[in-house]
């Protein structure tokens, strides 16, 4: 029997693992009707307390690997830091890249080192011109700043990309409210329209703050809920609620 965690945050939820299962079980587990569903898998491949250590392999829910799960981190720091209450910090070893984590009075803080802004462009949608940004924060996104978060043109524009470029780019559309806060739609690769996404957030985040258009502390709203962002020299930090869905056997 494999054990297994359940937890969520801003309408994502996540199924972690503490052992290696085969895919034909995953299919299983991860079908609808009979199995346990969810948006990305974890497995905790490695702990090492001693240094404060978690290498760590992420699945979306069609069992490609994915790059990055900000959110599925924030909900793993969750169970490491305030319901194991091992230590108070924690690093998590993602492929080649280090995540850090760590709590302060009940709150978890995920810390991610700033995005690349690799390429600004302009998208042209008739006689519109918008502004587009590839930013590489492990994965690669597509930040594009519209008017209406609510726009038709949206999907217009992510065929475009899609026909363009290949549906291999996570697409973050934001709406800017004020100035300490947007609203963000979000379209995963192989996946479409997704209630939130962590790595998303922090990308569009500072490609706001990097052209001036938004706060250092800010609000990000998105379809499955909103959590809190700030940044600090190199270092972006992002915090809301993370929640306890159940744990079990398969």
């Amino acid at each position: 029997m494999f054990k297994f965690l359940k937890l969520h945050t801003c309408g994502n939820d996540f199924l972690i693992f503490f052992n290696e299962i085969k895919k034909n079980i995953l299919k299983k587990i991860l079908n609808n009707k009979i199995g346990v569903s969810c948006d990305q898998l974890f497995f905790i491949k490695n702990v090492n307390y001693k240094i404060k250590f978690i290498k760590i392999e992420i699945f979306n829910n069609n069992l490609n690997q994915a790059e990055n799960c900000g959110n599925g981190i924030r909900c793993l720091s969750w169970f490491f830091l305030l319901k194991k209450k091992k230590f108070n910090l924690i690093n998590f070893y993602l492929k080649k890249d280090i995540i850090y984590s760590f709590k302060n009075k009940n709150k978890i803080f995920v810390i991610y080192q700033i995005p690349k802004i690799k390429i600004k462009f302009l998208f042209r949608l008739g006689n519109i011109f918008i502004k587009s940004y590839f930013l590489d924060l492990i994965n690669i996104h597509i930040v594009i700043i519209i008017n209406n978060i609510k726009s038709y043109n949206i999907n217009i524009i992510i065929k475009k990309i899609i026909f363009n470029f290949g549906d291999i780019y996570n697409i973050e559309f934001i709406q800017i409210i004020n100035k300490n806060t947007f609203y963000i739609r979000i379209f995963e690769r192989n996946v479409g329209e997704t209630y939130s996404c962590g790595s998303g957030k922090i990308s569009s985040y500072y490609c706001l703050y990097d052209n001036n258009l938004i706060k250092k502390n800010s609000i990000i709203n998105s379809i499955g809920g909103s959590c809190s962002i700030y940044i600090h020299k190199k270092y972006i930090f992002i915090f809301g609620k993370e929640n306890f869905i159940c744990f079990g056997y398969i």
